[in-house]
């Protein structure tokens, strides 16, 4: 009776990579570029990451491109006829698509102006399309901050180590976290 139980989660955890288990991440767009000139190639490196996590589950079979979902460089939803062209063109059932849409830096003054307390934002909304039936499937936005020394800069590495040793970058690499178990969680219920 346990060998059969151990036999029954054995088969739960095998992974789903099937051609209704693909995903495809887009570039994410970038709202106000001139916030992220300290970091190496966000728009990239946040949904490579993401796809890296998402693949780490063994449920999905995930494929990213560094193009934007878009035919004008604008953030407008797809409509359901492009969807279905990137569908057949990449052979993903699912498209993820996001917009940073701010990573500002707040200056607060403290003892009366003689020291300053920096603080980073970082928002970010995720789009998830069924690219198959063409519609949206869900829409995530994600919040994080980090205070003190805010600034990254772009000598590191996107997914580095030192990268996610920064106050700025650990919460970036929460936020993928927290996107990535979300996502997940939303696409394993879908038939």
């Amino acid at each position: 009776m346990t060998f059969v139980s151990g036999f029954c989660a054995a088969q739960a955890l095998i992974p789903a990579r099937d051609s209704g288990r693909s995903v495809l991440l887009t570039g994410f767009a970038v709202a106000h570029p001139t916030q992220l000139i300290d970091i190496d190639d966000i728009a990239l490196g946040f949904p490579r990451e993401l796809a890296r996590r998402l693949e780490q589950g063994q449920q999905f079979s995930v494929r990213s491109t560094p193009e934007l979902l878009s035919f004008n460089w604008q953030l407008n939803p797809p409509t359901p006829k492009m969807l279905a062209q990137v569908a057949e063109t990449y052979k993903a059932r699912y498209v993820i698509s996001g917009d940073v849409r701010n990573a500002g830096i707040r200056i607060q003054p403290l003892m009366f102006g003689l020291w300053e307390k920096k603080i980073r934002a970082l928002d970010v909304e995720i789009y998830v399309y069924d690219a198959q039936a063409g519609t949206l499937i869900e829409s995530f936005k994600f919040t994080g901050s980090a205070t003190g020394d805010v600034l990254v800069g772009k000598d590191y590495s996107f997914d580095g180590e030192a990268f996610r040793f920064t106050p700025f970058g650990k919460a970036i690499d929460d936020l993928i976290e927290q996107s990535a178990q979300a996502i997940s969680s939303r696409l394993i219920v879908r038939p």
